[in-house]
């Protein structure tokens, strides 16, 4: 988000390397307590984490709502994001309010939150900003056609009001009439993650250039898995059918969100490079200079295509694998972990080796100057 604001909508944070070093230290290092106190079961790595997490979301928060009121851009992606960002909020409260819980003994474990903190994490946070980035970018990079207009317009408040009532259901005694409300919005969330998966492919199937390359299919596979996802909710909803446990989970989180994410790198990364380089071009060109010039590459050569293809075709056996492993953990999850490990190695080297690329180009650049 600290690299799509300026990108997507012209908003500009004073000392953006500084700031992202505040709030990055603390984010790292309380994630990393909040796993070892859940590893280990020590009650004072809770409080650790509470305290690292909640000032590095707190700050982000406060920083990024602050930017987006301030700005004068009103795409709808603008308005997604502020959703967004409160679903962190509340999901940071909730999280902070079950740190408690674990880390101070007179202070109620109120487990029932759990679900809840889940939910606006997954959600809120994670599926409004994919939304909200969505609506920009696979036009941009994809070469489609926008959005449906009334699709941009109410799909986040459809999921931020569904999220809402699911809340109430979860804070209020589940007698009768909160049974029934509950499943209302139980079906309208699984029913708008259903539509934006639909509509999402449907974009994607549409688009103006036909060749297709990692960041698509990434979107494809995303979008697949938020489908079986709105299905595998629905469907035991309705039909009162059990399936395994952690099946959400991993077509949540797994399929969708981390495949999102590594899609979205592929062009984040070789775009703010392009950036970056062109730029510095521009400054030598008005200063007379351009014998000094570096040259700057089309962005799919920064990444080349098949190295993007290996770790995808690696992140899709890991998700196969998880998903078999939800049946057959014995069998299937030691696999499942390698393969996703191995998809992760795979990402690690192609971006290592984008700013590698990056440094070299800056080298020769200084190089050029100082001759």
């Amino acid at each position: 988000m600290m690299q799509l604001m300026p990108v997507l909508m012209g908003i500009v944070i004073p000392r953006a390397v500084l700031f992202s070093s505040i709030i990055h230290t603390p984010l790292f290092l309380g994630s990393l307590s909040l796993g070892l106190a859940w590893l280990l079961q020590i009650n004072q790595l809770f409080f650790v984490a509470m305290v690292l997490l909640g000032f590095s979301f707190s700050a982000f928060i406060v920083v990024a709502l602050d930017r987006l009121l301030r700005s004068v851009n009103r795409h709808v992606t603008r308005d997604m994001m502020m959703l967004a960002l409160l679903a962190l909020l509340i999901t940071t409260c909730l999280g902070i309010y079950l740190s408690m819980g674990h880390s101070v003994q007179t202070f109620p474990l109120a487990r029932q939150l759990t679900d809840l903190h889940l939910s606006w994490g997954l959600f809120g946070w994670v599926l409004l900003l994919i939304m909200a980035v969505a609506y920009q970018v696979i036009p941009m990079f994809q070469i489609t056609d926008e959005y449906p207009v009334l699709h941009q317009r109410w799909m986040g408040w459809s999921v931020f009001t569904a999220l809402l009532g699911l809340s109430l259901t979860y804070l209020m005694p589940l007698v009768s009439p909160m049974q029934t409300i509950r499943l209302f919005f139980t079906i309208l969330l699984a029913a708008c993650l259903l539509i934006f998966a639909l509509t999402t492919l449907w974009v994607l199937h549409k688009r103006r250039r036909q060749l297709a390359d990692t960041t698509m299919r990434f979107w494809q596979l995303a979008m697949i898995s938020l489908l079986l996802l709105s299905l595998s909710w629905l469907i035991p909803t309705l039909m009162n059918v059990d399936l395994p446990v952690f099946l959400l989970g991993v077509l949540m989180i797994h399929g969708f969100a981390m495949t999102t994410i590594n899609g979205m790198m592929y062009k984040i990364m070789p775009f703010i490079i392009w950036l970056h380089l062109s730029v510095h071009n521009k400054n030598l060109r008005n200063k007379g200079k351009r014998e000094s010039q570096v040259k700057v590459p089309h962005m799919r050569k920064i990444i080349p295509e098949a190295a993007g293809l290996w770790q995808f075709r690696c992140h899709l056996s890991s998700l196969v694998l998880l998903l078999m492993a939800t049946i057959w953990p014995l069998w299937f999850y030691y696999p499942a972990a390698l393969m996703f490990a191995l998809a992760q190695a795979f990402l690690l080297f192609n971006l290592s080796k984008a700013v590698y690329f990056y440094n070299m180009k800056i080298a020769e650049l200084s190089n050029a100057l100082s001759s």
